[in-house]
C-alpha cells in the first residue's frame, strides 16, 4: 500500500512536469471557482488556480514527497505506528496541494491551517519531552501567522475580495502587512526563527519533506503570490533589512552547531531569507526559480544526513562521524555533491539560481554595508559546509568500527540518486526552458567572477575561524556564544527560560482565577444568589407565609364580590 502511495506520487510529479511544459509554451492558465456564500457583493468561493508556477511547484512537491515515502520504508523500519506516519504525512502533502493551487486567502486558509496542525503531530511523533516542547514552540509561532491571514480576510471582508490576482488597488495596506508577517511566522525570518532548528525532533524524513519543499516554503510561495501588493505597500526595505539579518544570523549560527541536522535547517534558513531578500527587490520569477532548486537539494542533504545518523547509532554530533567515506562511499558521494549545488557550485542547480541571485544584487542600488552582508551568509554557507565534510571525512575514526558502517538499500539509494539528478539538472532545465531571466545583469569581467571567488574565500575564512576559535579569549565567550545561539532566539525554546512565564502564569491564577475571584467573580455570585434564593424558597414555605397568602386572597374575592 505504501509503495503505491509513492509511486502514485512520483507519477504525479513526472504528469505535472509535462502538464506544466505545456502551460508554459502556450502561455496557458486557468481558474476553478465554487461558490459557498454570496450576501450583496460579497462572494465566499474555494477556488483552484492552475498556472504553471502553480503546476511546477506542485510536481516539485510530488516528485520529492514519493522519494521521502521511499525513504521511510528504511528509515522508519520496524516503527510500530507506522501507518498513522504514512496517514500523517499525506495529510500533510495534501495540505501543500492545496496552499498552492489556492489564489485566495479563503481556500488558502485550509492549507495553512492543514499544514500547521499536520506538522504538529509529525514534530512530536516520537513523543518525547524535546518533541513535545519543539512540536509547542512551532505551532504557537505559527499561530500568529494563522491569526494574521484571520484578520486580513476580515479587513478584506468590505471589498467583497480576497484574491491576489485582482486589482492590487482593492487590498488594504493592512492586510498586506498581515500577509508579511503570516509569511514571516511560516518562513521563520526573524524574529520567529527559533522553532525551524528545534523542528529537528521529528523524525528525518519528516524534516526532509518539511524544510525543502512544504511548511517553511509556503510563507516564501504566499508572498511570490501576493508580490504585487508586497510592493505597492512600500515595505521593501523592511523585507530586504529582515531577510539579510536572518541570512546573516543563521550562517553564523551553523558555524557554532554541532548537529547534523540542526545544521542543514539552519543553511535552510539561510536559503530562505536569500529568497525573501530576492522578492524584496520585485523578481518573483528569480525567487520561485531558487525556491524549486533548493527544495531539490535540500531534500537530497537531509536523506543523506538521515543515512549517515541512522547508520552511526542514530548519533547526529558529526563531530562523532570521522571516516564515513570509508564506511559508507555512496551516500558520502552524494552528500558531497549536494553539499556543492547548496554552496552554488558551478554548473549545478544552486549555482543557476544562486549566483544570479547574487549578480543582481551586484548590480542593483543596495548600498555597500548590505552588499557585504549578503556576501558574507554567502561565504558563511561555504563555511559550514566544508566544516561539515572536513569534520566528518577526518582520516582519524572516533565512532563505531569501519566494518559496521555500511551504505544504505538498494531502494534508498535509487530515490536518494533520483532526487540527486534533480539537484544537478532542475537550474539549467528550469532557467533555459521555463523561467526566462529578461531583466539586464550589466557587471564587469571582475564583478562576474567576484560572486565565485568571495565565496569560497569567504568560506574558507569562516572556516579556519571556527577551527581557531578555542583560543579566543574568555572575555569575548559570551558574545561568541550568543553568534552562535542564533544571537540569543534559541532560548525561547528552553525549558529553563519557559518555565518563568508558566510559574507567573500559575501563581496568576491561583492568586486571581482561584483566589479572590473564586468568592467575588463569577462564581461567588452564583454561590451567593443561589444561597438567597434559597432563603427566599424556604420563607414561601412557611406557615405564617402561607396564611398570609390565604388571607390575602379571601379579601381580594371578598371585593370583587362586594363591587
Amino acid at each position: 500500500m505504501y509503495s503505491a502511495v509513492s509511486m502514485g506520487l512520483l507519477m504525479s510529479g513526472s504528469l505535472g512536469l509535462m502538464v506544466g511544459l505545456t502551460s508554459v509554451f502556450l502561455e496557458y492558465s486557468n481558474v476553478i471557482e465554487w461558490e459557498v456564500w454570496s450576501h450583496s457583493s460579497v462572494v465566499i468561493s474555494m477556488s483552484l488556480i492552475i498556472d504553471w508556477m502553480s503546476i511546477f511547484f506542485f510536481s516539485s512537491v510530488c516528485l520529492i514527497s514519493g522519494c521521502v515515502m521511499k525513504y521511510s520504508s528504511y528509515y522508519m523500519d520496524g516503527e510500530v505506528s507506522y501507518s498513522r506516519f504514512v496517514l500523517a504525512m499525506c495529510l500533510f502533502v495534501g495540505s501543500m496541494w492545496l496552499l498552492i493551487m489556492s489564489p485566495n486567502l479563503i481556500s488558502l486558509l485550509l492549507g495553512w491551517d492543514g499544514l500547521g496542525l499536520t506538522s504538529y503531530i509529525l514534530i512530536i511523533f516520537y513523543q518525547s519531552e524535546s518533541s513535545c516542547n519543539a512540536g509547542m514552540l512551532t505551532v504557537l509561532s505559527n499561530r500568529i501567522g494563522d491569526v494574521g491571514i484571520l484578520l486580513s480576510i476580515s479587513f478584506m471582508f468590505s471589498s467583497g475580495c480576497w484574491d491576489f490576482c485582482e486589482k492590487v488597488e482593492e487590498w488594504s495596506s493592512v492586510s498586506v502587512y498581515l500577509v508579511i508577517l503570516a509569511a514571516f511566522t511560516k518562513s521563520a525570518q526573524l524574529p520567529f526563527s527559533a522553532w525551524l532548528p528545534a523542528a529537528m525532533a521529528a523524525p528525518t524524513p519528516v524534516s526532509a519533506l518539511v524544510h525543502s519543499s512544504t511548511l517553511v516554503t509556503a510563507g516564501v510561495f504566499l508572498l511570490i503570490r501576493f508580490s504585487e501588493m508586497v510592493m505597492v505597500s512600500g515595505v521593501s526595505v523592511v523585507l530586504l533589512a529582515i531577510s539579510m539579518s536572518t541570512m546573516l544570523m543563521a550562517g553564523l549560527a551553523a558555524m557554532g552547531e554541532s548537529d547534523m541536522k540542526k545544521v542543514v535547517a539552519l543553511s535552510t534558513l539561510s536559503q530562505l531569507g536569500l529568497m525573501v531578500m530576492i522578492l524584496s527587490m520585485g523578481l518573483k520569477e528569480l525567487a520561485f526559480f531558487h525556491l524549486v532548486t533548493h527544495a531539490m537539494f535540500k531534500s537530497t542533504l537531509f536523506m543523506c544526513a538521515g543515512v549517515v545518523i541512522h547508520n552511526n547509532g542514530n548519533s547526529q554530533d558529526y563531530r562523532d562521524m570521522s571516516s564515513v567515506v570509508v564506511k559508507s562511499p555512496v551516500v558520502m558521494s552524494m552528500l558531497s555533491v549536494t553539499n556543492l549545488s547548496l554552496c552554488g557550485f558551478p554548473f549545478m542547480a544552486g549555482f543557476y539560481s544562486k549566483d544570479t541571485s547574487v549578480e543582481s544584487v551586484l548590480g542593483s542600488w543596495l548600498n555597500p554595508v548590505a552588499t557585504v552582508m549578503i556576501f558574507l551568509a554567502c561565504g558563511l554557507t561555504v563555511g559550514y559546509s566544508l566544516r561539515m565534510l572536513y569534520l566528518m571525512n577526518c582520516s582519524v575514526s572516533m565512532s563505531v568500527s569501519i566494518g559496521e558502517g555500511m551504505d544504505s538499500d538498494t531502494q534508498t539509494v535509487k530515490s536518494t540518486l533520483f532526487l540527486l539528478l534533480f539537484s544537478l539538472s532542475s537550474g539549467f532545465f528550469l532557467q533555459w526552458s521555463v523561467i526566462q531571466i529578461d531583466f539586464p545583469i550589466l557587471l564587469s569581467s571582475f564583478n562576474k567572477i567576484f560572486v565565485f571567488i568571495a565565496s569560497v574565500l569567504g568560506g574558507v575564512v569562516c572556516f579556519l575561524w571556527v577551527q581557531f576559535s578555542a583560543k579566543v579569549s574568555k572575555n569575548f565567550k559570551v558574545a561568541e556564544w550568543g553568534l552562535y545561539s542564533m544571537w540569543f532566539l534559541s532560548l525561547m525554546g528552553w525549558k529553563d527560560f519557559s518555565k518563568y512565564f508558566l510559574k507567573s502564569g500559575f501563581m496568576s491564577g491561583k492568586m486571581m482565577d482561584m483566589g479572590w475571584f473564586e468568592y467575588y467573580g463569577g462564581k461567588g455570585g452564583s454561590v451567593s444568589i443561589n444561597k438567597m434564593s434559597g432563603i427566599f424558597q424556604v420563607g414561601q414555605k412557611s406557615m405564617l407565609v402561607s396564611g398570609f397568602m390565604v388571607s390575602s386572597m379571601l379579601v381580594i374575592v371578598l371585593l370583587f364580590v362586594g363591587s
